[in-house]
């Protein structure tokens, strides 16, 4: 799992993007998170999650937000 933080995230749209601890960002979708809704999710809070291979380049997946 790779700590990180929400670095931005578009409501109206589901998707944003993580920060780890080495400053490298990467895009995840609202539906990768596993315990909280798009609704929920606010810059700055932190994560952890996985990286995986996407239709479109790595993204995060299995996300989890801490309260």
């Amino acid at each position: 799992m790779i700590n990180g933080k929400v670095d931005n995230f578009n409501a109206e749209h589901d998707f944003g993007f993580l920060k780890d601890e080495n400053k490298n960002k990467v895009f995840f979708h609202a539906s990768a998170v596993i315990n909280k809704k798009a609704k929920d999710i606010q810059i700055g809070q932190k994560a952890t999650y996985q990286v995986a291979e996407g239709k479109k380049g790595l993204q995060a997946v299995k996300i989890k937000i801490e309260e």
